[in-house]
């Protein structure tokens, strides 16, 4: 099934990624920089607008295996964030929820409602059973927007990553198909 985009409301949208969207991806990486690599280091890596070509190429390749699904957010024109699929598993019917957004947007429930988004994508139209979240310990935006969605604490991996020359611990929060379901 192909799809162009997902609404979320008047303004807020899911889009599918194109390459032509390669420029405003970095555009806004580059203007969050700092905001951003508190939790992200990959932004680190982030220098130009061919990077953000490659990193859409790759994720287009894991889209057409059936292995990840990305999203840009977008407020009306304007691309504020992404929300990805990570790591899904058609055997085990699970995957990862990842994503970020621009500064400017948080604390507005976008990234809320993104989430509960592609957690009804995920379990009606690609027939997943269960949905992760991981977290920086530190993250505690991230674990707010896991536990608003109806995410439940599953464990805390220590010295899981090995992120800037130290390991950082990360959280876990699952949730299940039957769960969301219930709560909608």
């Amino acid at each position: 099934m192909q799809i162009s985009y997902i609404p979320i409301d008047n303004h807020i949208k899911l889009v599918q990624p194109e390459l032509v969207m390669a420029e405003q991806l970095f555009q806004v990486i580059d203007e969050n920089r700092m905001y951003l690599s508190k939790y992200l280091p990959f932004i680190d890596d982030t220098n130009t607008v061919q990077d953000e070509t490659e990193y859409i190429k790759i994720m287009l390749a894991q889209h057409a295996r059936g292995t990840a699904r990305l999203f840009f957010i977008f407020s009306d024109d304007d691309l504020i964030g992404t929300i990805d699929l990570h790591e899904i598993n058609q055997t085990h019917k699970k995957a990862s929820i990842v994503y970020w957004l621009a500064q400017d947007y948080t604390g507005r429930g976008i990234t809320t409602r993104c989430v509960q988004t592609l957690c009804d994508f995920a379990f009606n139209t690609l027939d997943l059973n269960k949905l992760m979240i991981h977290a920086n310990v530190k993250n505690q935006p991230s674990i707010r927007v896991a536990e608003r969605c109806g995410f439940t604490y599953a464990g805390t991996d220590k010295e899981d990553l090995f992120e800037r020359g130290k390991f950082e611990d990360f959280v876990r929060y699952a949730l299940l198909k039957r769960e969301f379901q219930s709560k909608n």
